[in-house]
C-alpha cells in the first residue's frame, strides 16, 4: 500500500494543535518535547478505508497510531461522513485524538477497557459540552475490549464524575495501574482501591455521580 504525503501550514490547525498539546501536558503531567504527535489530514473515505485496512463506519473520523493522529479533512467533513462541520467541534476532535496520544505513554499502549480511554479523551476534549448527558449510566461498561459508537454516550460524562467528585489523580493513579492489568478482575480490585465501590451500573448510580 503506497501513500502520497506532503507538508502543509495551516494556521487553523496549527493553534488547535499547540492549545491542545498544552491543556493536554497540563491534565496529563507529561511535558511532551521530543518526537510530539504530528497530524495527518486525511482527504476522503477511501483513503481511511485504506489506512485502517477496513471498510469503516461513516461515523469514524479520526484515530490514533501510537503518535500520529489521522484526522479527516474539515473541508470534506460533511461529504464523507455523517458528522455536520463545527469548527468547535472539529477542534474538540484533534484535541480527543491528541489526548490518546498522551494516555498511551501513561497506561504504556493499553487499551483496556476501550471505555477509559474515551472517556478520558472525550472529557479532556471538551466534547462533553456536545453531548446530551444521560441521566443514568446503563451503556459504557460493555464497551471493555471493543469500539462502537455507543460508548460516546456516557463514557465521558462517566469520567467528568469521577473528577468532579474524587479529583484527577485518583484518575490518573487509575490509568497509571493500566501498565500490569490485562484482565477485568484486575480492573475492578483497582477501580474499588482507588474509589470504593464496584464498577457495576448499581453501585455507580448509587453514587449519584450525574
Amino acid at each position: 500500500m503506497i501513500f502520497k504525503i506532503h507538508h502543509t501550514k495551516d494556521n487553523f490547525l496549527e493553534k488547535i494543535y499547540t492549545d491542545s498539546m498544552k491543556s493536554l501536558s497540563n491534565f496529563y503531567g507529561i511535558n511532551w518535547i521530543h518526537h510530539p504527535p504530528t497530524i495527518n489530514v486525511v482527504d476522503d473515505r477511501e483513503t481511511i478505508d485504506a489506512l485502517k485496512g477496513r471498510k469503516t463506519e461513516n461515523w469514524v473520523v479520526g484515530w490514533t497510531n501510537g503518535s500520529q493522529i489521522y484526522i479527516l479533512n474539515k473541508d470534506n467533513f460533511e461529504k464523507e461522513s455523517n458528522h455536520k462541520y463545527d469548527p468547535d467541534e472539529y477542534s474538540a476532535l484533534i484535541k480527543h485524538e491528541l489526548s490518546h496520544a498522551f494516555y498511551n505513554i501513561l497506561s504504556s499502549y493499553n487499551n483496556f477497557p476501550f471505555w477509559l480511554g474515551e472517556g478520558v479523551a472525550i472529557y479532556t476534549s471538551g466534547q462533553n459540552n456536545f453531548k446530551n448527558k444521560p441521566k443514568k449510566f446503563s451503556e459504557f461498561l460493555e464497551f471493555r475490549n471493543h469500539s462502537g459508537k455507543e460508548v460516546y454516550k456516557e463514557a465521558g460524562f462517566f469520567v467528568q464524575a469521577l473528577i468532579e467528585k474524587f479529583g484527577k489523580q485518583k484518575l490518573l493513579n487509575l490509568v497509571k495501574e493500566l501498565r500490569s492489568l490485562k484482565t477485568q478482575e484486575g480492573l475492578d480490585r483497582s477501580f474499588v482501591k482507588e474509589y470504593g465501590f464496584n464498577l457495576s451500573y448499581d453501585e455507580i448510580n448509587a453514587e449519584k455521580l450525574i
